[in-house]
């Protein structure tokens, strides 16, 4: 960053005072006739208005970068926020063997297989629900289960990241 310029205002005794001159031939001619200098003011010159001109390209320069990086950020507090997903896992077979598997394909898909399923439990039916198992992890959806008796399980899968 640099410093400003600080302009001043060029203030003469008698400003709009101007002299008359007969240059004949029905010509007159203005002089300006301002008097004694009390301030001399900064010039409009090209120095002075480049400096303006980078400074405004700087400005614009800085916002797009902010403008990037809050969307960056934004992606990144969506990501962790997650996508909610809400599944009923049924179980036709008597304990100890379960069939409760199921494939949950994802809203949007991932760019990566590292994200997270965070699963609550909403309901259960018939027994007790024993571990929930996130598996096979794929861009578009993963399968979960669980392994227990219950004959229906409703959970809530909240996909954080992969992006």
């Amino acid at each position: 960053m640099r410093d400003p310029i600080n302009f001043l205002d060029h203030v003469v005794e008698c400003p709009g005072r101007f002299q008359e001159t007969d240059l004949g031939n029905n010509l007159v001619q203005h002089d300006p006739a301002p008097g004694e200098v009390v301030q001399e003011g900064t010039p409009l010159n090209a120095a002075n208005m480049n400096l303006l001109d980078t400074a405004a390209l700087q400005a614009i320069m800085l916002g797009s970068l902010n403008v990037s990086f809050l969307r960056q950020l934004s992606d990144k507090v969506e990501a962790q926020a997650g996508e909610q997903i809400e599944v009923t896992l049924t179980n036709t077979q008597q304990y100890p063997f379960n069939n409760s598997n199921k494939a949950v394909q994802l809203g949007t898909n991932r760019n990566k297989k590292n994200y997270t399923v965070l699963v609550e439990i909403l309901s259960s039916e018939g027994g007790g629900v024993g571990e929930i198992i996130i598996s096979n992890k794929l861009l578009n959806g993963f399968q979960i289960a669980y392994t227990g008796a219950a004959s229906s399980v409703t959970v809530n899968c909240i996909v954080q990241g992969g992006f």
